[in-house]
């Protein structure tokens, strides 16, 4: 046998020694009778078969090379579900273990290794082991037993009618101690290395037989250079046999070099290291041809295959003379069409009126779409009550034809499309919206799909912004989550982007993940985050994003990191890094695509608000985070054994400067990591996405167009017009065009001036209430500037409509008639005593609190309440319930459900109209607030004829 270069050190020899003897010996199988040799009564013994649907027999004609035979496995009847043969095992004691195989699997039989480990008689983890080919496929793989008692090892397959009359075969099961596992040492067979425009991914093939032990390490170094750098290392998954990593925050344009080597204690290896070298992406396109759009309108769509080279690109872009807008005005299903093409620009067109999606790119490389104004796509569609349960319980924004709306794009990239760039883009305001969850998973248009592409994209400075009246599904979104490239898929970055506006995620990753980068990004208004459900393969990077879930169009908010579950055979990590995270929920929460864990590590995270959710205990890895005291949950001894408990008010939450305050406990209480926070100063990396020493303006662009405040704050009162504006300072350098405008996404914001120009001086922008609005209420909006060379920053924009009179009540809680719920006098509460319901749920169900009223003026009203859910656990806090007078007793689920802040609720009715409109008559009412879940804390009530939290509310509250 030929071995591979080794580098000895002290034991190595032994080992090797001891590997090669060992060949010779025969490990304790744990499994009876798994070469199946034994018989009894027709069926394998020590073995449960499904006897009733197949037949069985010991095959000594068809069997793997050097075993004397096989468990011939004939499906006789068809039956439902997987046809199993079952043995079950005692675990002499935890560790790990190897379970060993051979499977032939002809056509559909679908022939499979299941490990099932038990605890105390019952199942807590199942693990598929399956590997592709024709023939004999010998399968194996290292089992952790995690605590359990028992291993059953299911032989699994598919006894669907199709499959009666036809036979697989099993042979040489075997399960040992990992420890006596017999193995080829592990090498690497092939190294590659694919950029984009400042990160590299590595892909390292590896033959042999990998362990837990087998350790991957990766360096890097400019081309050039004598000193090799840190990185964060690669990852094995073995599934597809490779060790994979990420090389992050490179230059452009710069040649570097990767160098990759193994490490196993247990054999004492230390393997000759590889290199790969590759150059990053230059932003530098040179132009071999130009196509000019006519100046004006053009409304005839653009079929394109062009074919450029490397060093002389195709341009299509407007005309010389003017701006050029194309506008297929709903005539065809795409504006842009881009098919067999390569080394092919889109830059600054105004592209609208597509039926479906306004680009669409397929079959085609090296294609970017840069600085172009792209809105007014999709159908708008009409509401309509549906009868399929698969869609929703509804209604829901259907076509013509009956058809539901979904997955419409600003820009769709989609099968044999590869190194796609969208950059600097402004996609916005669609003719569609989606539908909220009250309806079933929301449906409708989305500013960038990434669909069954082959990845290797980039998705940078793009302002993608809805609206309350046009809100996104997913800001981005992929249409086959449980694909490997059902998303971005691979070697894709999406960095510097501002993301406003969606029913759903800010963004789905979901699919293969492998080396895909979410960075420098801004999420708010939306449902979730960031979705990795699931990663099939992995690993994905996650890093310094700003992420404010303060609630969709309901109010409701869910997870800024929307983590999968173990669905599919062996999920990829998800590395979760410098993050800063205000939700109204949770901040991370895992599980979501199966029960059990995706391998995740959080590192200088700052929590802000929000809660971590991972009751999965395996695989999780959290530290050197800071949350609100009582956000871990579950609160385990091993995790966050160097975070931080404490309370960030930033520098000025209400501007959206989310820098951390002065006196933060943030600061200097990270961890290095090698390429996410090199050159920290300090003592050691500040906590969150904005080190101490970092500017205001985020995300950071190299463009230089400047817009602050990044949030905007203004008023109105209903009569009266605008009484608070918010005065905006943009700067946009001479190099960014001629002039800018202001572009407010909303009718009810109004700015002033509505234009300037480029010549890198600050200039004010007011932004203020339209004089015109008649909507009351607390509203959100955003306001893009945009150059005329197609440069954009947007702001935010928060409104509040006061309503001209609002009769209000405001009480103490603790003051009002209550039952079951204790007085309590509490440090920091918002008033001097408060009311707490009882710890055990049965009681807090009985207990209620009486709110009476002596309402002068009917209407319509709004029930608020100053509320505290305690954490860990808060999900059992979080909810009451409401009567009016003697009507139903409605259940009140919090839209704020973040532990460890006093936050004001408006009474919901689940499902239903959000916030709830409560009717009442002139004269005296009696509101009566139930208890529901145990420890709930209520300091304050509100019964107002404004729907706008009291915390928002700048004039006193009056008082009953």
């Amino acid at each position: 046998m030929k071995l591979p270069k080794f580098i000895y050190r002290r034991g190595s020899l032994l080992a090797i020694i001891t590997l090669l003897s060992a060949t010779a010996l025969s490990a304790a199988n744990l499994v009876s009778n798994g070469d199946f040799e034994s018989f009894k009564d027709g069926q394998p013994a020590q073995w449960t078969t499904s006897a009733n649907t197949a037949s069985f027999e010991y095959d000594t004609a068809n069997k793997p090379e050097g075993t004397k035979g096989s468990l011939k496995v004939t499906c006789t009847a068809a039956g439902r579900g997987q046809g199993q043969i079952i043995q079950k095992v005692n675990v002499p004691q935890p560790g790990l273990y190897y379970v060993q195989g051979w499977i032939n699997s002809p056509g559909a039989t679908q022939g499979f290794l299941q490990i099932k480990l038990y605890e105390g008689g019952k199942e807590f983890k199942r693990i598929g082991i399956r590997e592709p080919g024709k023939g004999w496929v010998k399968i194996g793989m290292e089992i952790d037993t995690l605590g359990a008692t028992q291993i059953a090892l299911l032989l699994r397959y598919n006894q669907a009618e199709r499959n009666v009359g036809e036979s697989l075969w099993f042979a040489d099961v075997s399960l040992i101690p990992a420890s006596e596992r017999v193995r080829e040492t592990p090498t690497i067979a092939n190294l590659e290395a694919v950029p984009t425009f400042n990160s590299i991914g590595v892909y390292a093939d590896i033959s042999g037989d990998m362990s837990v032990s087998t350790q991957g390490h990766m360096e890097y170094r400019k081309k050039g250079e004598s000193d090799w750098r840190s990185t964060l290392g690669v990852v094995w998954h073995g599934e597809t046999k490779q060790m994979r990593g990420s090389l992050l925050n490179l230059a452009e344009d710069t040649e570097y070099e990767a160098k990759v080597w193994l490490t196993d204690d247990t054999i004492g290896l230390i393997s000759e290291p590889q290199i790969v070298s590759c150059q990053t992406w230059s932003s530098n396109t040179p132009i071999g041809k130009t196509i000019y759009l006519d100046p004006g309108v053009s409304s005839a769509p653009l079929i394109l295959s062009e074919k450029g080279t490397p060093d002389a690109w195709v341009l299509i872009t407007r005309s010389s003379e003017s701006s050029s807008t194309l506008d297929v005005k709903n005539e065809a299903d795409y504006a842009i069409h881009i098919k067999d093409s390569a080394y092919v620009v889109v830059e600054n067109l105004s592209i609208k009126g597509s039926i479906k999606d306004a680009v669409l790119i397929e079959e085609s490389s090296d294609v970017r779409i840069r600085r172009c104004d792209i809105s007014e796509w999709g159908q708008p569609g009409t509401l309509t009550e549906v009868s399929n349960p698969k869609w929703g319980r509804g209604p829901l924004y259907l076509d013509d034809d009956g058809n539901r709306i979904n997955l419409q794009a600003g820009v769709r990239i989609q099968r044999g499309a590869r190194r796609v760039v969208v950059e600097d883009c402004f996609i916005h305001a669609p003719r569609g919206r989606a539908n909220n969850w009250s309806a079933g998973h929301p449906l409708g248009p989305t500013s960038i799909i990434m669909s069954m592409s082959d990845g290797n994209h980039v998705i940078r400075n793009n302002d993608l912004v809805g609206s309350e009246n046009h809100r996104f599904n997913d800001t981005i979104e992929g249409a086959y989550n449980n694909k490997v490239n059902g998303g971005p898929y691979r070697d894709t970055d999406i960095q510097g982007n501002i993301m406003f506006f969606s029913n759903d995620d800010g963004i789905e990753l979901d699919g293969g993940q492998m080396n895909v980068r979410m960075f420098n990004n801004w999420i708010q208004s939306s449902l979730c985050g960031i979705s990795t459900a699931p990663t099939i393969y992995g690993p994905s990077y996650l890093f310094r994003n700003l992420i404010v879930l303060e609630g969709e169009e309901r109010g409701h908010t869910n997870f800024a990191f929307k983590v999968g579950g173990n669905r599919t055979q062996e999920p990829g990590i998800n590395y979760i890094f410098h993050n800063t995270v205000y939700s109204h929920s949770k901040a991370l929460r895992g599980g979501n695509w199966g029960k059990g864990p995706t391998p995740i590590q959080t590192r200088n995270n700052l929590i802000a608000l929000g809660d971590i959710l991972y009751p999965q205990i395996a695989q999780g890895d959290f530290d050197y985070d800071m949350l609100r005291p009582g956000a871990m949950d579950p609160a385990r001894d091993e995790w966050q054994q160097n975070g931080v408990e404490g309370v960030e008010e930033f520098r000025n939450r209400t501007a959206g400067d989310y820098r951390l305050s002065q006196g933060s406990p943030a600061f200097n209480r990270g961890v290095h990591l090698p390429m996410v926070n090199d050159g920290f100063s300090g003592s050691a990396p500040d906590l969150g996405a904005f080190p101490g020493n970092s500017d205001a303006l985020f995300p950071v662009r190299n463009s230089g167009l400047s817009v602050l405040p990044m949030v905007a704050a203004i008023e109105m009162l209903e009569g009266e017009g605008p009484t608070k504006h918010s005065v905006v300072e943009v700067s946009a350098p001479t190099d960014l065009g001629k002039s800018w405008r202001a572009i407010p996404n909303s009718p009810w914001i109004s700015v002033s001036p509505a234009s300037g120009v480029c010549d890198g001086r600050p200039h004010q922008l007011t932004i203020s209430f339209n004089e015109s609005n008649k909507q009351i209420g607390p509203m959100e909006g955003a306001v893009t500037i945009r150059t005329d060379s197609g440069y954009n920053r947007t702001v935010f924009v928060k409104g509040n409509a006061h309503p001209e009179s609002a009769q209000e009540f405001a009480v103490v809680a603790a003051d009002l008639e209550h039952s079951g719920f204790q007085i309590v006098e509490k440090a920091g509460a918002p008033t001097a005593s408060i009311l707490k319901a009882p710890s055990a749920r049965v009681e807090a169900n009985a207990s209620y609190i009486k709110l009476p009223v002596d309402i002068a003026e009917p209407g319509v009203y709004y029930l608020h309440a100053l509320t505290y859910v305690p954490g860990p656990g808060a999900a059992g806090h979080d909810s009451l319930r409401l009567q009016i007078d003697d009507g139903e007793i409605t259940y009140w689920p919090f839209r704020k459900a973040s532990s460890g802040k006093w936050q004001w609720q408006i009474a919901d009715i689940f499902k239903e109209e959000y916030p709830q409109k409560i009717e009442l008559s002139k004269g005296k009412h009696m509101i009566t607030i139930w208890g529901r879940e145990s420890e709930t804390e209520i300091a304050k009530f509100v019964l107002s004829q404004s729907p706008i939290s009291p915390e928002d509310v700048s004039v006193p509250i009056a008082r009953k």
